[in-house]
């Protein structure tokens, strides 16, 4: 059948990246200052801010930008997802509200939180994406062991249905109240299902030794850390049993491992510009994973090349409450609040400006 006037026979562009995470309008209260409203958040916001900074503005629009949303999601909040230029889908739900959150910071200096949802989430499936974002060539995942199991599976199973060729990366956020010890061994086998396993210290911790939530891991031992990383890899992570675990430790970097790694570690530092202009962490993780998804799922990047553009990424996120504000400055060059992500086709670049660190523990 022919096309009507004014349309085309062409698909939509496919992604090279797509989160089913949730785009969350955070409320934001801290003693001494007024409400903020509407603040963009939520894994899928983040990772998507991810995807970007490692695209940058030339592949903006290979970066899947998906919004279950409801029959309040402001213009305001498009308009920001838009001017990143990525490829944006939104779908609204009519007879429900958008994910809304409280974000409440108890102290000026931002560093204890509380969270809770103020409606009920709307959290994203494979089965609420259009065709043209199946057939993503990445995808970012948060969930529980027994949710990605679902996800992984209906989306495999509607990638067959439409005839897409050739299976995705899939890099898996765990859910952090699933990190438990009583669930290690459901995120071992969920593990198999996913290319990379990307836990926070905190949370792979949790899955092995009792760790109340919010409690800190002290002293910081990274050997620890590396025989919890090394259970998941003899475990075998992906369905060939030679995937990565990525482990995100805040200001203590982030560890790669993997059995393609001569000792199976390598741990690689933060990258903080300036270590004074740090504000809140929130978001950063999911930024990494955004940027570490992107690196390695549309730019070829191996896990410590892609860890390496990730920790960069991550940074462009601690220096203010919410996402940073994307400028175009003289010439076109792009800047993430007042500075310019690294963009080069050069693999080793990152390696270099962060250099990777020496396994050892700090007592």
């Amino acid at each position: 059948m022919a096309a009507p006037a004014g349309t085309t026979n062409e698909q939509p562009p496919r992604p090279a990246f797509v989160s089913l995470g949730m785009v969350v309008l955070d409320e934001l209260r801290a003693p001494g200052r007024s409400p903020l409203y509407d603040v963009l958040g939520g894994s899928g916001a983040f990772s998507v801010l991810g995807a970007r900074l490692a695209a940058g503005r030339a592949r903006a629009g290979e970066v899947g930008c998906f919004i279950l949303a409801g029959n309040d999601f402001p213009d305001g909040a498009v308009d920001r997802f838009r001017s990143w230029g990525v490829n944006l889908v939104i779908k609204v739900d009519p007879t429900r509200r958008s994910t809304r959150g409280l974000l409440e910071y108890k102290d000026s200096v931002f560093s204890s939180k509380t969270f809770r949802y103020t409606t009920t989430p709307l959290r994203p499936s494979p089965k609420d994406l259009p065709s043209h974002f199946l057939a993503a060539g990445a995808f970012h995942l948060l969930a529980s062991p027994s949710e990605v199991e679902a996800q992984v599976t209906q989306l495999l199973s509607l990638r067959s249905d439409t005839s897409i060729v050739g299976d995705p990366l899939l890099i898996w956020e765990p859910a952090p109240l699933s990190c438990n010890r009583d669930a290690k061994e459901e995120h071992l086998a969920a593990a198999k299902l996913v290319d990379v396993f990307s836990p926070n210290h905190l949370e792979l911790l949790a899955l092995f030794q009792d760790i109340t939530q919010g409690e800190q891991a002290s002293p910081f031992h990274t050997r620890l850390i590396e025989a919890c990383a090394d259970a998941f890899l003899d475990s075998g992570v992906g369905p060939s049993g030679a995937g990565t675990v990525v482990i995100r430790a805040g200001g203590h970097g982030c560890l790669v491992a993997s059995t393609a790694i001569k000792g199976r570690h390598q741990w690689l530092p933060p990258f903080y510009g300036d270590a004074s202009a740090i504000v809140d962490a929130t978001g950063a993780g999911n930024t990494f994973l955004g940027a570490l998804t992107f690196a390695m799922g549309a730019c070829g990047k191996d896990a410590l090349e892609g860890a390496a553009m990730a920790n960069v990424a991550a940074s462009f996120v601690v220096e203010q409450i919410g996402c940073p504000e994307l400028r175009q400055v003289q010439g076109g060059e792009e800047c993430w609040n007042n500075s310019a992500f690294l963009e080069s086709d050069d693999p080793d670049l990152f390696l270099q400006v962060l250099g990777p660190e020496e396994s050892t523990d700090e007592n």
